[in-house]
């Protein structure tokens, strides 16, 4: 999700873990489907209390 929040596009991410854009692609379709948004911006609105726990 940090790499979300920093604004960086799926083949960007793709690169720095060594996997396809489409890998991405399906990861980030999945955890729209699981927070119940349809976009990236809302998948960090939905994520801020997940993300703020675990740094707890």
């Amino acid at each position: 999700m940090l790499a979300l929040a920093d604004g960086r596009a799926n083949k960007e991410i793709a690169g720095d873990l060594g996997v396809t854009e489409a890998t991405i692609k399906a990861h980030m379709t999945a955890i729209f489907r699981k927070l119940g948004v349809h976009n990236r911006a809302q998948a960090l609105l939905a994520a801020q209390p997940l993300i703020g726990r675990a740094g707890r």
